[in-house]
């Protein structure tokens, strides 16, 4: 909404608390097995491994923070004082002493620190592990292409645009061939029990997180926020969906498009929908009856409807194979154009339907990178991956247009980057950090762009 974000408020605050807080745990996990594994010539295989995933969850964690914080130069606020600064690392070295005065680090060094992490993690984790639900020598590589598909753009002598985007080919293509996973079939992302719930129902899915009923409550999950299907959470009322502009853009042949509700209705009394027949009776015709362009992607456990004990405990996921086909396609296309633009068309004909030509070969940068990011919006949806994407292409907002489905408060049209997207550090640590100060923060973006009509 473009208010309200600030290092006064809760908005700056949420991402940094808890993102420190899961890397204050992993650094726990690193302080108390490193010592061991490191001082035995033979150390335990399982300690090993288990020190591993601590450094790859570390590695998440700073990479996501050097995404969010580090200042993309926008048309709304100027950020030439604060150019290339990430956040402060604080590791299982740092002590109380140091974070008092623990400026943020510059875009070199948080890189070189991941990647140091994530080649740990590669030593140390069990190259045999399989399971999505805790981080594998796959999702390492994974990681890898995506922090080098940022460095490409970054311009930075420390790692060459060319070589960067290399890498990142690479590590993504190593992740589709060596993984063993195969994309989402129509059926496994249609499907009203386990769609984009269960890591355990595809092959597709390289790492997520698991949940139980126990550790879950009846609201604070993410299925109660993101199915519209589940009568008991938040989304039954938020009824959040996809702008009518990018279902527009969405022929009727790509399947993808079954992941919100269409308008004319006709076809979709015949979707497969989740729970019986009065589930799905009140889902749509309820109070409130379900909207036009609302979100279907995201299906309750099991198909549950009606008892949250059942349907919340879902698993969420955080890397899948079709992202690695989408960074190789973008990574091969600033080395090679024809191989970028063949890449995309390949995943998307094979894949999703075999008639797709919306991109051609002798495509420009802007054309194909308009062209990929509205096939990563539409197979992404919900999943946390666009954010990055937007930030590091330079695109842009457009919520007000004619015949547009976003509430008036939403309506916010950009030239390139949005300003929102440069996170704000939160007051609450500048004011115990003095390495972080007004001056050193990323600017208030908000109000800083004008509501549209």
């Amino acid at each position: 909404m473009n208010q309200g974000q600030g290092s006064q408020y809760t908005y700056a605050a949420y991402f940094w608390e808890l993102y420190y807080g899961w890397i204050r745990l992993a650094n726990d996990v690193i302080s108390s097995i490193k010592p061991v594994v490191e001082g035995e010539d033979d150390p335990d295989p399982e300690l090993k491994h288990i020190l591993g995933q601590a450094y790859a969850y570390r590695a998440m964690c700073y990479l996501d923070l050097a995404r969010l914080y580090e200042p993309k130069v926008n048309d709304y606020t100027d950020v030439r004082k604060v150019l290339g600064l990430t956040v402060p690392i604080v590791d299982e070295n740092t002590t109380i002493e140091q974070t008092k005065n623990n400026p943020r680090v510059d875009r070199a060094t948080i890189y070189t620190f991941i990647f140091n992490d994530l080649e740990r993690a590669q030593e140390y984790i069990d190259a045999s592990f399989k399971t999505y639900s805790q981080p594998t020598l796959m999702a390492i590589y994974g990681m890898y292409a995506r922090a080098y598909i940022e460095l490409g753009y970054s311009d930075d002598p420390a790692f060459p645009a060319k070589d960067s985007f290399r890498k990142a080919a690479d590590y993504a293509r190593k992740v589709i061939d060596e993984s063993g996973r195969t994309p989402l079939t129509q059926a496994q992302w249609e499907d009203p029990a386990t769609g984009f719930n269960n890591g355990a129902a595809n092959n597709a899915w390289i790492w997520g997180l698991t949940t139980t009923s126990e550790n879950l409550n009846n609201l604070l999950t993410f299925i109660s926020h993101m199915s519209g299907e589940a009568a008991w959470g938040y989304a039954r009322y938020a009824q959040f969906g996809v702008s009518k502009r990018l279902y527009d853009a969405i022929p009727d042949v790509d399947w993808r498009k079954h992941s919100w509700l269409d308008p004319k209705r006709e076809d979709y009394y015949a979707y497969k929908f989740a729970g019986d027949e009065k589930d799905k009776d009140d889902f749509l015709n309820g109070m409130p009856a379900a909207r036009d362009y609302q979100a279907l992607k995201f299906r309750p456990a099991q198909g549950e409807c009606s008892d949250y004990n059942v349907g919340n405990p879902g698993d969420f996921c955080m890397m899948r194979v079709e992202e690695m086909y989408f960074l190789e396609a973008e990574a091969m296309y600033h080395l090679d154009a024809a191989e970028g633009v063949k890449l995309l068309q390949d995943f998307i004909k094979t894949y999703r339907y075999s008639s797709y030509d919306r991109i051609k070969a002798g495509a420009d940068e802007k054309t194909f990178l308009t062209e990929l990011l509205l096939q990563k919006r539409i197979e992404f949806w919900g999943e946390g991956i666009l954010f990055y994407d937007y930030k590091r292409m330079d695109m842009g907002i457009t919520r007000s247009y004619p015949g547009s489905n976003h509430a008036g408060v939403y309506k916010l049209n950009t030239v390139g980057r949005s300003p929102q997207w440069n996170i704000v550090v939160t007051r609450r640590e500048f004011q115990n950090n003095t390495g972080i100060t007004e001056e050193t923060n990323n600017p208030d973006p908000s109000d800083k762009i004008k509501l549209e009509s």
